[in-house]
């Protein structure tokens, strides 16, 4: 990164925490144009901390789809895989089918989300996978089958079951082919 780029990240990041939400709107124009797949965390970040004000977190949720960079996957699942981010999950899931980025090498965090996550992230999980046309590692998917149904037969009653059957049935598919 040069010298003039690292600067204008700096002054991204000083703007995008600001505690006055007119200058945060501000910089979330500029991130599109100017910003990095390592803004990606401290998107969720200024997310979380506006919660409050639903158009800072729709132009934030609009520029996480909007992330069209295979960079951004290792940003994507290191926020899915910190617990600050419990709460974001289904956005930050969401983020990869909008973006059309698929983390094959990752699937394995996808399932582990969506099965201890909620219905709405594995909803999200289901979406993404259903939406790969890539092949994917074979011991990866049977890691994934194995993983649903011993969840299933431990919880079978949890909420999110039938999405989870679901999702057991698309990547049973993938694994046949």
């Amino acid at each position: 990164m040069t010298k003039t780029n690292s600067k204008r990240s700096e002054t991204l990041l000083t703007d995008l925490f600001s505690t006055r939400s007119e200058t945060v709107r501000n910089v979330l124009e500029k991130i599109p144009s100017q910003g990095n797949a390592q803004m990606v965390i401290p998107l969720l970040k200024t997310y979380k901390s506006w919660e409050s004000e639903e158009d800072i977190q729709n132009k934030i949720a609009h520029i996480l789809g909007e992330l069209k960079t295979e960079s951004a996957i290792p940003e994507l699942i290191e926020a899915l895989e910190d617990p600050e981010f419990d709460n974001e999950r289904a956005l930050i899931v969401s983020t990869f089918w909008h973006a059309g980025l698929y983390p094959l090498s990752d699937i394995d965090v996808l399932i582990r989300h969506a099965i201890r996550g909620d219905f709405f992230v594995t909803l999200e999980v289901l979406t993404v996978i259903e939406n790969i046309e890539a092949q994917i590692d074979s011991q990866l998917l049977q890691d994934a089958i194995f993983d649903i149904d011993e969840f299933l037969d431990e919880h079978p009653d949890v909420p999110h079951a039938e999405l989870l059957n679901q999702l057991k049935e698309v990547i049973t598919r993938f694994y046949n082919q």
